[in-house]
């Protein structure tokens, strides 16, 4: 069966994670271990209010919430519209509240935040481009990308940190030259998780096995700690190696999507797809049946942040504060694009 992410670690990336050179970044981009650690040194670095609050789309991950939280302030969760970019009319209505926002670009699919900033000037803005790495341009006072297991390109634990408005760069800088870096043994016990979840996520492997274990597990807690780090320079040096391979990534995975667009089954709704392709996803309303016609042709799906309103009121989520995300989160499911099974 094809997992839904593209979780591998291949010989040449292991070569690289320990005797590669680490990549170079530029003055206003810092390499950490999570883009969620991004995120957190962003919010640190913004000079916001004590217990400030700052505007998260509630169709999101858990980490977004934690790290909003961890840095000391409040999440306010924010709608989606259908097309899975941020409810402007919602925001309109809590923006009185907020010093900052996150902006997620899910699924590679670009919120305008030019249009944002020009209605919203007061509020520092943080794209969150997890899922979005190679988009074009960038309006927001500060970028975060993720290069971890699953993303594209998909390296290993790993985020990088853009600042695009100067005025924050020394703080930035003074901030993160005070995380710690991996130790011998940190990477160590890296390498060894990241050949262990790529072993899990082989093909052969996931659908006889790590595919079962996943319907069996518990929903996960939407709490949890982030340690701040720097990048280890194994994941470092792999990211320098693919950093000019993700322009080809993309236009494969385009290919790739428009051949399932082609063959999409009965009772999909429509698709969205994002500009770079990261992952297909459908819109259905009755997202088991499409489920198994995709698993009996050897490909995993799933409904991606299904747990987001559970998460979410674990930070004081109302039910009814965000009615459309509400709606679609049970329409949704995600089909990978990083390989062609047509």
């Amino acid at each position: 069966m094809i997992p839904r992410l593209e979780i591998c670690f291949p010989l040449v990336h292991q070569r690289l994670f320990v005797w590669g050179k680490p990549f170079e970044p530029s003055e206003d981009e810092y390499l950490l271990n999570h883009s969620r650690s991004c995120i957190m040194l962003a919010l640190q670095a913004a000079g916001l209010p004590a217990e400030a609050k700052v505007g998260v789309m509630v169709y999101n991950c858990h980490t977004v919430m934690n790290a909003v939280e961890q840095a000391g302030f409040k999440p306010v969760f924010l709608d989606v519209n259908e097309n899975l970019t941020l409810d402007i009319v919602d925001l309109r209505r809590k923006a009185y509240n907020l010093s900052a926002i996150v902006v997620t670009h899910l699924f590679g699919i670009l919120n305008d935040v030019e249009r944002i900033k020009d209605e919203f000037p007061n509020l520092v803005i943080i794209e969150d481009c997890a899922h979005a790495y190679g988009i074009g341009n960038i309006f927001g006072d500060f970028a975060t990308f993720s290069i971890g297991q699953g993303k594209l390109p998909s390296i290993g634990d790993g985020g990088i940190l853009k600042v695009l408005n100067v005025k924050y760069n020394a703080t930035v800088k003074s901030l993160y030259c005070s995380l710690p870096g991996y130790t011998k043994i940190q990477k160590t016990k890296l390498f060894i998780s990241i050949c262990a979840k790529s072993l899990m996520h082989s093909r052969y492997i996931y659908g006889w096995l790590t595919f079962y274990l996943k319907k069996i597990r518990k929903i996960p807690s939407g709490r949890e700690v982030i340690i701040q780090k720097k990048m280890c320079d194994g994941i470092s040096a792999i990211f320098a190696k693919e950093k000019e391979n993700v322009i080809r990534l993309i236009e494969l995975r385009k290919k790739n999507a428009q051949c399932l667009i082609s063959s999409l089954p009965e009772g999909v709704d429509t698709y969205l797809l994002g500009t770079n392709a990261f992952m297909l996803v459908l819109l259905c309303d009755n997202p088991k049946k499409i489920q198994t016609y995709y698993r009996n042709k050897g490909m995993d799906t799933d409904t991606h942040f299904a747990h987001s309103l559970q998460w979410a009121k674990e930070f004081e989520y109302s039910s009814g504060s965000c009615p459309n995300a509400e709606k679609l989160r049970d329409r949704i499911l995600v089909l990978p694009t990083y390989y062609n099974k047509c």
